[in-house]
């Protein structure tokens, strides 16, 4: 090692020295600056599908399932390390469960951003399939930033303790589409009533004036 303070100050200064040091550094800085860049769009291209409950937007008490890609890239071929518990009913007790039922199912593709969303259940009859850290695996294939395929797997933890006791209710539109059905008592089904009423009063109206009609000719 050169400790000669004259004789480094003369190889500082000497243009060979500076020439010989780009040479050496200057790959490696691009190696490392490539290197990077691709990292990035590595994990942009990647996948990450998740598993996880979630109260229903629409209907209260019910949980629903979401099966989500929130990753870069498209998964395809995604399959679940076992079956996803689903149609399982009952609010404070489980009703009777069919598991035969479960979520057990293969997704062609999933792209990016995509959601898939399944009625489950009720808390009832869900925690009491769902064991302590119950945990589901998504393995799928993907490809690379230089398009090769690659195998990826992510875990979820389906876990709801989170909802008991969460208030829940009705959407607007679930409720405005139950009353035009006709399935809650409310001033669209007494509109309803009345609008057929007036219908009837009409057809009795008019079968009046029809007979009135013959008769005359």
């Amino acid at each position: 090692m050169v400790e000669d303070p004259i004789i480094v100050s003369s190889m500082i200064k000497d243009p060979v020295y500076f020439q010989i040091a780009f040479y050496i550094i200057s790959p490696l800085v691009t190696f490392l600056a490539v290197s990077v860049a691709y990292l990035a769009i590595y994990r942009q291209a990647k996948p990450n599908v998740l598993v996880h409950y979630e109260p229903s937007d629409n209907v209260g008490s019910v949980i629903d399932l979401v099966i989500c890609n929130y990753g870069g890239g498209t998964a395809r071929n995604v399959s679940f390390s076992s079956s996803i518990p689903l149609n399982c009913w009952g609010i404070e007790a489980a009703n009777k469960i069919d598991v035969s039922k479960f979520l057990n199912i293969k997704i062609p593709v999933l792209a990016p951003g995509k959601l898939l969303r399944y009625q489950a259940g009720q808390y009832g009859g869900l925690i009491s399939q769902l064991d302590e850290n119950f945990s589901v695996t998504a393995n799928y294939i993907y490809r690379t930033p230089l398009r090769k395929k690659k195998k990826g797997s992510d875990v979820s933890i389906l876990d709801i303790k989170y909802m008991a006791g969460m208030h829940s209710g009705n959407s607007p539109a679930y409720d405005l589409a139950d009353a035009m059905k006709g399935r809650n008592n409310t001033i669209f089904l007494k509109t309803n009533d009345q609008l057929k009423a007036v219908n009837n009063n009409l057809d009795r109206i008019a079968a009046v004036l029809e007979a009135k009609t013959k008769s005359e000719s």
